[in-house]
């Protein structure tokens, strides 16, 4: 059957076999409530058209090469179509009358038969009510589609969920990191009030000293001279005239003598008559701008699947002059914003450095070179000694350091980690193996299956603490790998590759990716979470001679990493310090 919808919504039937009962009317007259019958029927546009539309249709330059069929053979001709009343329900906004029946595959609208009319011509127009066949597999299509995006805002959810506890976590941080840059400041000022007292007593004792001398010195003048004055006086009374006359000839050169002492002395007086402070106007003007105390940064969170740009910033010479040696970085671990520890192979040394100003603040000399370091709970390291087969621990503050104990290992310990108390300590070399201890020094586990390790130079717990990551120098080969390793000594994924050489220093990223120093290639990469190489932006133009050791600040987004200052010196006494965006 055919049906066609009207204004009125009543439905006229006919039957395409039956000339003589079907009753056509035309579909464009139809859609402004007109009943007119169907003179023609238009095969381009699958509509029938009354005698002035079938005369305005082969007129019209839209329309004019359309195939028309007269009224005697088009119901042999067109195409069955069945419109329900709830078809087509929306009115046009522009022409409120007219119903909403056609889509515009060019502007993606819905218009009525007038908006079609006046500003599609060109374009390609579907009738809406014989599109209702690809209805239920578009349907399908966007249903897919929002539920994709209905996923994607749930993990967005979580995500701003996590990144507001982040927030919680970083204020925290900020607060700290403030309250210690005050104590800071108010230490240095306290340290500034004392030097100006000290040497403003400094100051008073000298003068008082110097006034005290000028009192005895005038004493002895005016002494002397009430005695010269004595004398002639005396001389004069016993009218020794002759006498009288030769000492007042000697004693006028010597008044004039003490004259100009005491002219001096007056001098020496007003020398040191008042003191004043002279305050530093430019440090004052410095602490009442805001933006000298500090600046807050914020920072995005870098995304696994994007690349990261490292920066450059400067270089920290960290050969100090209290080393004998040349410094040689094997360790690295900042404590906080502003400081660093650094473990020196070359000196024998743990290091505290202020990064801000690049100078030491303490030193720890130890029994024998440090290969690795890394922080404890409650402001304590631990210290990889290779040749004593232990681990030091110590205690730091940003200012000191110092060592407490031992733990004997009976390995040679080459490199540290630390999760839940306990201590993964990567040993020996050919074969080498990893070792879990408790705080007290007990065995709880080994992996040393042969093929498994070569030489570990470097061990990091992933941040969800199911993995290790541990880079492995293979001598035999001469090249090295990074592994993925489980708790039970499976290896999960791994990184190999001819062109990287001597495998180092580790980082993970909080975006859960993984830096890999290569010594020996003079280049740090980047691994995903599948351990394969990604994006990672401003170290081409960047000289990295034996990149060794890394550490990242997540409160400044700041990555450090020792080098040597040339190429062709193997000690790593430089650290690089990079802005990871």
């Amino acid at each position: 059957s055919i049906h066609y919808l009207q204004k009125s919504g009543s439905v006229w039937k006919g039957s395409p076999t039956s000339k003589t009962n079907l009753n056509l009317y035309c579909n464009p007259c139809g859609t402004d409530g007109l009943k007119k019958l169907a003179h023609g029927f238009c095969q381009d546009c699958k509509e029938h058209l009354c005698k002035n539309c079938v005369q305005h249709h082969r007129r019209s330059r839209s329309s004019r090469k359309h195939v028309l069929i007269n009224k005697y053979d088009m119901a042999l001709h067109q195409t069955t179509v069945d419109v329900n009343a709830d078809m087509i329900t929306d009115n046009c906004t522009n022409h409120k009358d007219k119903l909403l029946e056609f889509y515009c595959n060019n502007h993606k609208t819905v218009s009525c038969k007038v908006c079609v009319t006046l500003e599609h011509k060109q374009c390609i127009v579907d009738f809406i009510p014989e599109g209702f066949g690809n209805v239920s597999s578009e349907l399908i299509n966007l249903n897919k589609k929002m539920e994709v995006l209905i996923k994607k805002c749930e993990n967005n959810i979580i995500k701003a969920v996590a990144a507001s506890k982040r927030l919680e976590q970083s204020n925290r941080k900020v607060n700290e990191d403030i309250s210690l840059f005050r104590k800071e400041i108010n230490a240095y000022l306290d340290q500034m009030e004392s030097m100006m007292i000290k040497e403003t007593e400094a100051i008073i004792n000298a003068a008082n000293y110097k006034l005290e001398n000028i009192k005895d010195a005038c004493e002895k003048l005016a002494e002397e001279v009430k005695r010269s004055q004595s004398f002639l006086n005396d001389l004069n009374k016993t009218n020794e005239q002759n006498k009288l006359f030769i000492e007042m000839k000697n004693v006028g050169p010597r008044l004039m003598t003490l004259e100009s002492e005491e002219i001096q002395i007056v001098k020496d007086i007003m020398a040191y008559d008042d003191i004043q402070f002279d305050r530093n106007q430019k440090l004052l003007d410095q602490l009442k701008n805001k933006k000298n105390f500090g600046t807050i940064l914020t920072y995005g969170k870098p995304l696994a699947d994007t690349e990261i740009c490292m920066r450059y910033k400067r270089s920290l010479n960290v050969k100090f002059p209290s080393d004998e040696n040349q410094s040689d970085v094997f360790g690295a671990v900042t404590i906080s914003a502003t400081h660093m520890i650094l473990a020196d192979y070359g000196n024998k040394k743990i290091k505290t450095v202020n990064i801000a100003t690049g100078t030491q603040v303490s030193e720890e000399t130890l029994s024998s070179a440090p290969f690795d370091v890394i922080r404890l709970p409650q402001n304590k390291l631990a210290v990889a000694l290779l040749k004593e087969k232990c681990i030091q621990i110590m205690s730091y503050t940003d200012t000191s350091l110092s060592s407490d104990r031992r733990i004997d290992v009976g390995e040679k310990c080459v490199c540290l980690a630390y999760c839940q108390d306990k201590l993964v300590v990567g040993c020996n070399y050919t074969p080498g193996k990893l070792v879990i201890l408790d705080l007290e020094g007990n065995i709880i586990q080994s992996f040393c299956t042969p093929g498994l390790f070569d030489g570990p130079k470097k061990i990091v717990i992933s941040r969800d603490e199911k993995f290790m990551y541990v880079s492995d120098y293979c001598f035999l080969e001469g090249y090295g790998k990074c592994m993925k390793i489980d708790w039970q000594g499976n290896v999960v994924q791994s990184f190999a590759d001819q062109g990287y050489v001597g495998p180092n220093g580790l980082q993970e990223l909080e975006d859960g990716t993984l830096l890999v120093c290569f010594y020996s290639s003079h280049k740090i990469v980047r691994l995903s979470n599948s351990f394969k190489k990604c994006e990672i932006l401003g170290l081409e133009k960047i000289n990295l001679c034996y990149p060794k050791a890394v550490t990242y600040s997540e409160r400044s987004h700041k990555l450090y990493v020792s080098c040597s200052s040339e190429q062709g010196r193997g000690s790593n006494d430089t650290i690089k310090v990079f802005n990871v965006r």
